[in-house]
Formats: C-alpha cells, structure tokens, sequence
C-alpha cells in the first residue's frame, strides 16, 4: 500500500515538473500596452464570422486577444470596404486574405488553411482534369477574394459582389466556373432563389492557399499584429487552438510551418 501511494505521488510530482517545464520553455507574451480593445472587420462567412457572433474567426480572436484582457469588436462589412476602414483608422484589421498590397501588411500567422473549389455544369465543361479543366476557361469570384495568381495556368477572372451572383453567373452559362471556399459555395447554393438540377453539376478542388489577418502599416497596427501572432503561437503550443478548428468542422492549418 505504501509503495503504491510513493508511486502515485511520484507520478504527480513528475506531471507538474513535465508541464512546468513545458511552460518555462514558451517565451513570454509581449505586452500590450495600452491597447484595450481591437475592431477586426470583414464580411459574415457562415461558420466563420455568424452574425450572432459565433464562428471560428470569433472564438480563435476571442481566444487569443483575451490571453492579453483585449476585447474584440466585428464589424460586417464588404471585403473592400472593411480595408477602407482599416486605412483611414477606423478599424484594426480585416479578416481575411491570402495575398495584400501596400499599404497594408499581413501577418506571418493565418487563421485559415484549406483547399478552394470550383462549381461548375458538366454539361458545359465535361469530365473534369484539373488545371486542364480550368485553362483558358471564365471563373467568377467575390470581388477581392482571388486573383489570377491563385491559379497554376493562365484564366480569365471576373468579380461579383456576392456567392449567389457568382452562383446564378455559372446556372445562367455566362461563367464557366465559380470558385470559392466550399462552405461559402454550399452557402450561396442554400442561399440562391435560382432552382437547377445538382446532377447536372459538379464541385472539384482548384488549388490551395492559406488566409492571414491584415493591418495597417501603422505602430498600432504593428503592435495588435505582435499581439496576434503570439497568442496565435502561444495556444497552438498549448494544443487550445485545435478543438476550435474541429469545433467548427475545419482543417488545422499546419501552424508548425509558419
């Protein structure tokens, strides 16, 4: 009975010695400052940033700026109105994108890591072959969420404003393909009043890209940037950032790489 209670007092003794250890060996947060509260901006994306302030965006934010006592307000608004915003001091930052330019810089560490898709009438395009499905081809995007440069052979992109434009733009067969995340082409589907035959139609992965929060090129800027990636590195050392991705049904970026 003796060796047993030694033994198990052993063992909680090494556990705590294990996890400080583990403690001691991740730097320090850095402070923050004066900095009490951040407004991040971007459009509402079903299970990303819901109106009702659930989504993964919200909770990895929430998460991470409350590590530093931050509060964290949204404000839903157009992709290029939320960096108007951002540019005239407005707001904090945009999430988010997979590439910027001046004056604008993004952050090291993304919030989001996945593969896009294409929808597409079978009809009109046949068997799908990848990129040699794609060349040459119209695809229809969300203004400011892609560009040609997304794509590994040479297409030509037009940008509407919403899912459903996008969407109805390829029902209609005045685009060949609508490319999008797949929960925002699931969602645009729901959303559209267009009725059509989802035999008849096909969704295919297009390619890969990652998604990073976007500041200003600003001392605060740089400051809040500071502040989220360390706590983004901070809990996925402490293994709390990937029950949110599986919370929400996303993929776990590959934060080891960044």
């Amino acid at each position: 009975m003796r060796v047993a209670v030694i033994f198990v007092l052993f063992f909680i003794q090494q556990l705590f010695v294990g996890q400080s250890s583990i403690a001691r060996q991740m730097p320090p947060l850095p402070n923050p400052g004066d900095i009490k509260n951040v407004t991040a901006v971007g459009p509402s994306w079903d299970s990303f940033t819901n109106l009702d302030g659930t989504g993964l965006y919200h909770e990895i934010l929430n998460k991470v700026f409350g590590l530093y006592g931050i509060t964290v307000k949204r404000e839903y608004v157009p992709s290029e109105w939320g960096l108007q915003l951002i540019a005239k001091g407005e707001a904090d930052f945009h999430t988010c994108y997979d590439k910027i330019d001046p004056p604008f810089v993004m952050a090291r560490v993304p919030m989001y890591e996945n593969a896009f898709f294409v929808f597409f009438d079978k009809r009109r395009i046949g068997p799908w072959h990848g990129n040699a499905s794609l060349e040459g081809r119209m695809i229809v995007c969300r203004i400011g969420y892609y560009t040609e440069k997304n794509f590994e052979v040479p297409v030509l992109l037009h940008q509407v404003q919403t899912g459903t434009s996008a969407l109805g733009m390829v029902l209609l067969g005045r685009m060949d393909f609508y490319v999008d995340d797949l929960t925002l082409i699931e969602s645009s589907i729901k959303e559209t009043s267009m009725s059509f035959n989802r035999v008849d139609y096909d969704i295919q992965v297009a390619g890969h890209r990652a998604y990073f929060p976007v500041f200003a090129d600003t001392e605060r800027g740089a400051k809040i940037m500071e502040l989220y990636e360390a706590g983004m590195r901070r809990l996925h050392e402490t293994g709390e950032l990937e029950p949110i991705f599986r919370k929400w049904g996303h993929p776990y970026p590959r934060y080891e790489d960044y």
